[in-house]
């Protein structure tokens, strides 16, 4: 706990707690969306079917995790050159992250 209150390592935790967070939150979030609308729309054998929600599920969760990686690292570098948040860095990390990750053209990214 005594490692964890030390402000030197807050950025890095940031990074690493977002990441986990997305990866959680787009699982949680795609699995059941998925879920549904493969039942109800697509066709195919139930081991094609669980294989579609597992592949969408895994890239949702993915992407949102990279994405949340992408914006804090981004954010804590821009405050540590810059020697101070400006609302700026929040507006130009969540650009990059967002062109980074979502800028494929794939359903799961047409979706988001």
């Amino acid at each position: 706990n005594a490692l964890l209150q030390q402000r030197r390592y807050h950025a890095a935790l940031a990074v690493i707690k977002g990441f986990r967070n997305g990866a959680v939150y787009g699982a949680k979030i795609r699995a059941p969306h998925a879920l549904v609308m493969t039942f109800l729309f697509k066709s195919g054998s139930l081991r094609e079917k669980l294989k579609s929600i597992a592949q969408a599920t895994y890239a949702h969760s993915r992407n949102l995790a990279y994405f949340v990686f992408t914006y804090k690292g981004l954010l804590a570098a821009q405050s540590r050159l810059q020697g101070k948040k400006i609302p700026f860095h929040s507006f130009l990390a969540a650009c990059i992250g967002g062109w980074l990750v979502f800028g494929d053209n794939n359903p799961i990214n047409s979706q988001v």
